[in-house]
């Protein structure tokens, strides 16, 4: 068995995530098919956090661009703010080495068609951190969709809610500011959502969206008087047409005071129900219009392909390092997989950039006054 080498640019908290991620495969899954170890960080400041860097024996942590990317490595993964992605993915495309990303793919819309196209060209492996896709409840809900329980779609609704800035004295970051990030509530949560609305019900036809910032300014840093200004979006709600029929919302906020962590889908069809609640991760639930009789849990797809839920790529009960952790850990397993040939991709940098077409009409129609904006497949 290989063990990759990742090479891992970024070292904030979802890069310790990543890291954590790679170094937990043998206790998250019995007999491992894949290993994968980090073996150079590239980050701004090297000397910090030195103690979870042995911990997890990472042996090289550096802010030498050299000296990082000659190093021996067989896959990048990039964790780095938004605005650094793409420069970082183009000199692992160089290198002709798979890349998994963070979401979203880059910062703007026009440098993520680039990337996309280039790996593209280059038939590398590309992978993107669309976590929620992994969740049982997703994968449960695929099954049911993918049979036809539901019927014909009528509509949708779905709400992703955290109360992360809604501290008007929370200092300024990278993830407030429209030249790293790209985008607000809608860039970092939304995106997810997008991503999980195609991978479930196809293409979108069109879509309406209308955003707010609420708090428009903030402490430079903890105690400073002296604000900077917020330039991203604290809320957002869309409406988005389907493809293939039905209509539905996406809203967002980080702003949701009280709400603790939401993140729900709820489907409605000709023939059923269903509902996913993404904060519990198998906890599915399925109307059955015939029988007026609600259904719930795994039992829902024993009698389907399995074609989209496979246990076996989620961590046991016993084994599990809680659902956050445990999602970027299957989705880091599947993207190993995927360089290992054992199976094809499906959460690459053409789906990254189909979910990053919609975030990008969905901020263009909010500057229009909420526009109906057409997608163009």
């Amino acid at each position: 068995m290989k063990t990759y080498k990742i090479g891992l640019i970024g070292f904030g908290f979802i890069g310790k995530v990543h890291a954590n991620a790679y170094h937990s495969i043998p206790y998250c899954y019995n007999n491992p098919e894949i290993q994968a170890t980090v073996s150079a960080v590239l980050r701004p400041h090297p000397a910090q956090d030195q103690a979870l860097l042995q911990a997890l024996d990472i042996p090289l942590c550096t802010s030498d661009e050299e000296e990082f990317w000659t190093h021996d490595l067989d896959c990048i993964d990039i964790c780095s703010p938004n605005s650094f992605h793409y420069e970082q993915a183009i000199k692992a495309i160089e290198k002709n080495l798979p890349i998994y990303c963070e979401k979203p793919l880059t910062r703007d819309i026009e440098d993520a068609r680039r990337l996309a196209k280039l790996t593209d060209e280059k038939n590398l492996i590309t992978h993107t951190a669309f976590t929620y896709r992994y969740i049982h409840a997703s994968r449960i809900a695929k099954e049911i969709l993918d049979a036809g329980m539901l019927g014909e779609i009528y509509h949708f609704r779905s709400q992703f809610f955290h109360s992360s800035y809604l501290d008007p004295n929370r200092p300024i970051s990278w993830r407030l500011q429209q030249s790293v990030a790209g985008g607000g509530a809608l860039t970092d949560l939304g995106i997810h959502f997008l991503d999980l609305i195609r991978y479930l019900l196809g293409e979108v036809d069109w879509l309406q969206c209308q955003t707010r910032t609420f708090i428009d300014s903030r402490p430079l840093d903890q105690g400073e008087s002296k604000r900077a200004e917020v330039n991203v979006d604290d809320w957002a709600l869309c409406t988005l047409g389907m493809q293939e029929g039905g209509i539905g919302s996406l809203e967002v906020s980080r702003v949701s005071g009280g709400a603790g962590n939401v993140a729900f889908l709820e489907i409605y069809g000709s023939r059923g129900s269903l509902k996913i609640d993404l904060t519990k991760g198998d906890q599915v639930q399925f109307f059955d219009a015939a029988k007026n009789q609600w259904i719930s849990g795994i039992p829902l797809v024993e009698k389907h392909s399995g074609k989209y839920y496979d246990p076996a790529l989620w961590p046991s009960s016993k084994q599990s390092l809680g659902q956050f952790m445990d999602a970027h850990i299957a989705t880091i397993v599947d993207f190993l997989n995927i360089v290992d040939g054992k199976k094809k991709a499906t959460a690459d940098f053409k789906e990254a950039v189909a979910a990053q077409e919609l975030l990008h009409s969905a901020y263009c129609s909010a500057k229009q006054g909420a526009e109906r904006v057409t997608i163009h497949a």
